[in-house]
């Protein structure tokens, strides 16, 4: 049997799954898999130095004729590759992906979830669609894989997914990426933000699911107590206005900064004193683990699968979503003490190392695919 074709197929995106699948089709064995990306014209660029790749017409949003001409498209591309395996990466694309894998007979299917779809920011009848369709095309998927445990449980308890087709293979990076040590000299040249106080940051789409305006909050309490911190948002989104809006209304313009999208995180990273995610809802965030990478104590909140990263106390602190003065009290703690910083920063590190690298992300991932190929699962057949 010559290399196994695996198809990846992947919506818009600027984040974190394209990250992810970057990562996993670099770190992937090529002596035994031909990986290829159908993907949005506009990120072909960032896939083919690495795989081949073909356009496709995937819109982010639902869109019945987008959507439709997107699957026509794909299943012309699975039977002229005579692709072995699908891997579809999130809802959207495995909402178009799997009908269109199923309808060209390609043999396996594997989807990865990112994330919740059960986001508070989501409408009701967008949640109830892709929960629905998440339940009949389950049936047809060989292998769901979750990035974390908890949304593994999610799809189980409140989707309906049989427990034996989903595992769960986290996220993983590359921490070497992220060992530089901090270049305040280079952050105040390329940012404008100046080196003398302590810095929290964060990276993150500006999108409502990162909570964001929490930062904010806590950032104006802070400030009112006293505290000489600046914060550095990395990063762009829908909420770019409106939070920049937030900044004047909570009288906090110089204390701060945003940087828009940049592609030098590795180099910003390790500047950060503190690094926060006040997220509202997540699956796995890469950022959060090139923050450890980057040896910063993380403060978040306990959604999704960040309480699987970060041991409480030990890596960084956890709050609850939305908890302005929580957050505000972990930021001062961490911030105030240099050797608690030192400590929780040495030992995320350690953490990620060994537990989330991008090599045993994709070594899990390779064995799924080679289980499917050589295992001979023709799942569409047999759905129990």
């Amino acid at each position: 049997m010559g290399r196994i074709k695996v198809m990846h197929v992947i919506r818009p995106s600027q984040g974190g799954i394209r990250n992810h699948l970057l990562t996993l089709v670099g770190e992937s064995d090529r002596n035994r898999f031909e990986h290829m990306v159908a993907c949005p014209e506009g990120m072909a660029g960032q896939f083919a130095q690495r795989v081949k790749t073909y356009p496709l017409p995937l819109e982010g949003d639902i869109s019945l004729a987008g959507d439709l001409a997107a699957a026509k498209k794909l299943f012309c591309l699975f039977r002229d590759c005579r692709v072995d395996i699908v891997h579809a990466h999130g809802s959207k694309a495995g909402l178009v992906g799997r009908p269109a894998a199923l309808l060209a007979g390609v043999p396996a299917v594997v989807m990865t979830v990112h994330n919740s779809i059960f986001h508070h920011h989501l409408p009701g009848w967008k949640v109830s669609l892709f929960a629905a369709s998440e339940r009949f095309l389950a049936g047809y998927t060989a292998r769901i894989i979750a990035v974390s445990e908890a949304l593994r449980r999610e799809l189980i308890d409140r989707e309906g997914v049989r427990p034996e087709r989903v595992v769960t293979v986290y996220n993983g990076i590359a921490p070497e990426a992220f060992c530089s040590g901090p270049d305040r000299e280079y952050l105040e040249r390329v940012t404008g933000i100046p080196a003398g106080r302590k810095l929290v940051g964060t990276v993150a789409r500006l999108a409502p699911q990162k909570g964001l305006k929490y930062l904010l909050n806590a950032a104006s309490l802070l400030s009112a107590r006293g505290e000489e911190l600046s914060f550095v948002i990395v990063g762009d989104g829908p909420l770019r206005k409106e939070l920049e809006k937030e900044v004047s209304d909570l009288d906090l313009p110089g204390r701060v900064f945003f940087t828009g999208q940049r592609r030098d995180v590795d180099r910003l990273m390790p500047c950060f004193d503190v690094f926060v995610l006040p997220s509202v809802s997540e699956g796995l965030p890469l950022t959060i683990l090139e923050a450890m990478a980057a040896g910063r104590p993380v403060v978040s909140t306990r959604v999704g699968g960040i309480p699987e990263v970060i041991e409480e106390g030990v890596s960084g602190l956890l709050v609850d979503p939305g908890d302005i003065e929580g957050l505000a009290r972990a930021i001062a703690y961490i911030a105030g003490d240099e050797e608690i910083a030192r400590r929780m920063g040495g030992q995320g590190r350690e953490r990620v190392v060994k537990h989330f690298n991008s090599r045993k992300m994709a070594g899990d991932t390779d064995s799924i695919y080679n289980g499917l190929a050589y295992g001979g699962i023709k799942f569409f057949n047999n759905r129990g």
